[in-house]
């Protein structure tokens, strides 16, 4: 078993320490692949069983995966040097100078990755007195690029809500945006800066799910401060205003277009990182409080044509929904 024991060790350190590399430290490769299926199974488990029982479990999904992930780092690390320990069979009894088994190579291991000090094992050869340093070292790298990762995390977790709450002060959902933008025959030039102003934000929020994909595992209580749902709400809005409306009455496309482009990115970084399930298209965006209020639309032909355009993308926002555990709303 020892020089098998030796390549699987050297195997589970390579493979922890370029999972945690692409996962905190790469912002254009999303998590690696040992975070990534993890956390994909975690979070389908947790959403059956929040649909099951509609249970509090995903409030609590993102700070428990978090953990999850540096606590799979940690031990996977510490396994891998304790095989690397066992299998060189340089590892003795300070005392008796017995060859340490799996077990008191274990705790060698540990207390040389978390340098708890001097224990009753000592390495007995320069290469293994050397590795014992290398160990102390990955062990100190780990957990502070761990801690940083979560300080982060939670720093993104805020701005994120920060985005739901700024979208959503615009209408609660997707027709009282439209709604509240419609003044005195047209859409309020404060309402198009306002549209502008958000475009950047949702260019960085995309940008902080590829950087963070953990992050999209952060369930909220309430829909209010969901990013998932104030995403879609903004573009079905956009989709009215730029689409349904009717053209004299539309927005400059230089207000909406490069907002659509953003919440489009934000949907393939999300897609890119995160698990979310296959769906199907929603149902078409209610207009009935807009037609109280006299806003222009096109025809419903024409309607029923744009919605044929759009269905890729909007089955996308679908799923965006779904995989954060919420459902679509006609609203």
């Amino acid at each position: 078993m020892g020089p098998a024991a030796i390549v699987v060790g050297a195997l589970l350190v390579a493979i922890v320490f370029a999972d945690a590399f692409m996962t905190t430290l790469t912002v254009s490769w999303g998590p690696g692949p040992l975070s990534s299926r993890v956390l994909g199974a975690l979070w389908r488990l947790l959403l059956a069983m929040y649909r099951r029982r509609g249970s509090a479990i995903l409030t609590v999904a993102g700070a428990l995966l978090l953990v999850t992930t540096v606590v799979l780092w940690v031990l996977l690390l510490w396994l891998g040097w304790s095989l690397v320990f066992w299998g060189s069979d340089s590892v003795v009894h300070a005392k008796t100078g017995a060859t340490a088994g799996p077990f008191d190579a274990a705790y060698y291991a540990g207390y040389t990755l978390f340098t708890l000090g001097t224990g009753d094992f000592v390495p007995s050869t320069t290469v293994t007195r050397l590795l014992s340093v290398v160990t102390t070292f990955t062990g100190l790298f780990l957990v502070t690029l761990a801690i940083t990762y979560l300080v982060a995390v939670v720093s993104a977790v805020v701005r994120r809500r920060s985005l739901a709450i700024r979208i959503h002060g615009l209408g609660p959902d997707a027709t009282q945006i439209v709604a509240r933008g419609w003044q005195d025959g047209r859409f309020s030039p404060l309402f198009e800066q306002q549209l502008l102003g958000l475009t950047p934000d949702v260019v960085n929020g995309a940008e902080q799910h590829l950087a963070y994909p953990v992050l999209h595992y952060f369930h909220t209580r309430g829909r209010d401060l969901a990013a998932s749902q104030a995403i879609v709400d903004l573009d079905e809005a956009l989709l009215v205003m730029t689409a349904v409306v009717r053209p004299p009455f539309r927005p400059d496309p230089s207000v909406t277009e490069p907002l659509r482009h953003a919440i489009g990115r934000y949907l393939s970084t999300v897609h890119e990182v995160a698990w979310s399930p296959r769906t199907d298209p929603p149902p078409p965006p209610s207009l009935d409080r807009l037609r109280r209020l006299r806003v222009p639309l096109v025809s419903d032909d024409e309607l029923d044509r744009v919605l044929e355009r759009e269905q890729p993308r909007r089955k996308e926002l679908n799923r965006l929904l779904k995989s954060d555990g919420w459902e679509w709303t006609d609203g």
